[in-house]
């Protein structure tokens, strides 16, 4: 599996992580042909080579024709989906949107509905989620990771007037997370950049091993004398063929309830999965007085428990949810294509320890059983005899 490492040298914005993936491989071309294809006026992006501190890095240029201000959640996301990029490119869009909405909600004290978006709402902004959506899209990066968050201090003229660094709602969208400040005075580390590195990525302290494949450098229009306003990505393939497993840490939500029926479990199940839960289950369990019951068990990352915890509570009306932050084991897996009944389909191949095991996806198995009218559990027998 290809993933990302993002080192936050000196802050982030949405055009500079857009521009450290062009350099790392993301055709400007194609990223042009996606946004001429929005419902929006003419976009126009070109590419420059700008050293900063001895590094070459990649600098995008916008050329917009009267650019609009689009100031709603629901306008951006259906300028989006009118794009049709497909359901993954779409979902970590509409995710990193909603917490920037959420976050802005927050800072004004008003419902995510009614927030008037000023910087959000730009159409640079759109660019810069889509583009960066697609882009690692395009890149085949399955998992993201990033090191401390950095920004200045001080405090910046915005729209709302005066504020202070970190702006209030990248103090919303980083909370938990360690952030270090830079002896710069001015911000660094942007509301856009901070949601799309907070919400599609994860928080580590530094690059697990792996095999470096590539390196991009994107930067700002800024120049600081003694920090290197450019943002560094890395493009590597962790160690799996050597059987080695990853580790992380996620937050187990649990409730016991014997209040709701099984048609709201399957609507809260699936309004879990929406809001990015890493896996959902119910299990039978009896409570006091020999009461039948379900358990309600969530597996969820750091940036998304607290809203699923939310959601929990008022969607099933429970009166508490535990939750238990716990480490998690995980095989090494890739996807590959392999015969199968004279066609191509795609198995995971997962490593432990030198133990090596795969199976055919699901969706190829039920693809296959409909177009042969053969019993599901007759291909699966009969895919691990021929392995």
């Amino acid at each position: 599996m290809k993933k990302l490492f993002i080192d936050l040298l000196c802050g982030a914005s949405g055009d500079m992580i857009l521009s450290s993936l062009v350099d790392l491989g993301y055709p400007l071309e194609k990223l042009n042909n996606a946004l001429g294809s929005l419902p929006i006026e003419r976009i126009n992006i070109t590419a420059e080579k700008s050293s900063r501190n001895g590094i070459q890095c990649t600098h995008l240029n916008m050329q917009l024709e009267d650019a609009t201000q689009y100031r709603h959640l629901h306008q951006i996301l259906d300028i989006i989906k009118a794009g049709n990029f497909g359901e993954s490119v779409y979902r970590k869009c509409e995710m990193v949107l909603d917490r920037l909405a959420e976050a802005e909600a927050s800072v004004h004290g008003i419902p995510k509905e009614k927030v008037h978006f000023h910087e959000i709402g730009a159409v640079d902004t759109i660019i810069d989620i889509l583009g960066v959506c697609l882009g690692l899209d395009y890149l085949g990066i399955g998992e993201i990771y990033y090191s401390a968050l950095t920004d200045g201090h001080g405090t910046i003229k915005a729209a709302h007037g005066v504020m202070p660094v970190p702006v209030p709602a990248t103090s919303q969208l980083i909370q938990g997370l360690t952030l270090k400040t830079l002896d710069i005075e001015t911000e660094l580390l942007t509301p856009t950049g901070a949601a799309l590195i907070t919400t599609l990525g994860k928080q580590v302290p530094f690059m697990e091993r792996g095999n470096i494949l590539k390196t991009g450098h994107g930067c700002g229009t800024k120049i600081f004398e003694h920090h290197p306003n450019y943002l560094r990505v890395t493009l590597y393939e962790s160690n799996g063929c050597e059987g080695n497993s990853a580790g992380d840490t996620i937050y187990l939500l649990e409730t016991d309830m014997d209040h709701v029926s099984g048609e709201v479990m399957g609507h809260v199940s699936g309004r879990l999965f929406e809001q990015g839960a890493l896996d959902v289950s119910f299990t039978p369990v009896f409570m006091k007085k020999g009461r039948p019951a379900y358990r309600l068990s969530v597996m969820a990352s750091e940036a998304d428990y607290r809203k699923l915890t939310d959601l929990i509570i008022i969607h099933t009306r429970t009166l508490g949810v535990r939750v238990q932050r716990v480490e998690r084991v995980l095989a090494a897996r890739e996807i590959r294509e392999c015969e199968f009944l004279g066609g191509k389909v795609e198995e995971k191949v997962c490593t432990h320890k030198g133990y090596s095991f795969s199976k055919l996806e699901y969706d190829a198995l039920d693809t296959l059983s409909r177009s042969r009218n053969i019993p599901l559990i007759e291909l699966i027998e009969r895919f691990v005899r021929e392995k």
